[in-house]
Formats: C-alpha cells, sequence, structure tokens
C-alpha cells in the first residue's frame, strides 16, 4: 500500500469468527488506530425474531433465553466501560443492562431478568 503524507486509509487486516472486521486507520495526525466493526442487523433480527417466539423456556423448563449479545456490543462494554459482560462476577451489571429499556433489542424473551 502506497500513501501520500497526510492521506487517510484502512487497510483490513482481520474479521474474526464472528464477523468483526477490524482495520488499521492511518490517521491524519500520523497516528493510527485499528477499528472494530460488525453487521449487527442479522444478531437483532435473530433476538428479536426469538424474542416473538415464545417465553423462552428450554423443553424441561430448567433454562430460558434472556438475550443475544452481538460481540461488538460485548467488546464496546469492555473497553469503553471496563467489564466483561460474561465473568459471573459481573451478572448484576449485566441484569441492569438487559433490564433497562436501552438495551432492549438484544433481549430473546420478554420477561425481566
Amino acid at each position: 500500500w502506497l500513501c501520500r503524507k497526510g492521506m487517510s486509509f484502512t487497510l483490513p487486516f482481520e474479521t474474526s469468527v464472528p464477523g468483526v472486521r477490524k482495520e488499521w486507520v492511518d490517521n491524519e495526525d500520523g497516528t493510527i488506530s485499528i477499528v472494530s466493526t460488525q453487521d449487527v442487523e442479522p444478531h437483532l433480527d435473530y433476538a428479536k425474531q426469538l424474542a416473538n417466539m415464545d417465553a423462552g423456556w428450554s423443553p424441561d423448563k430448567t433454562f430460558r433465553r434472556a438475550a443475544h449479545i452481538p460481540t461488538i456490543i460485548w467488546m464496546k462494554w469492555l473497553r469503553e466501560e471496563g467489564w466483561d459482560a460474561y465473568a459471573p462476577e459481573n451478572f448484576d451489571k449485566l441484569r441492569q443492562k438487559l433490564n433497562s429499556s436501552d438495551y432492549a433489542y438484544l433481549r430473546t424473551a420478554h420477561w425481566r431478568i
């Protein structure tokens, strides 16, 4: 890749298994950023489909669905808020997020966790 000084470009270098694409970005100030993106529409459609399907119980009523969290949202919480949504010690924080109207689109069944 050739680039004139001060010219911005992106260079994809990885797409992970869950579909998170990472790109090197040459910033105008001479620094480089790594930007992660993911198409979350299929994930949100899937969560909505599950939420409208049933109450979310497993056949033997042992488990109940709660949410489908796209990887990029988990990464955002980890990077910007400093907590891992999948760590057991953060269950209360995750429950608070999923019960809020701000994250209702991640829910896969209509019930309060």
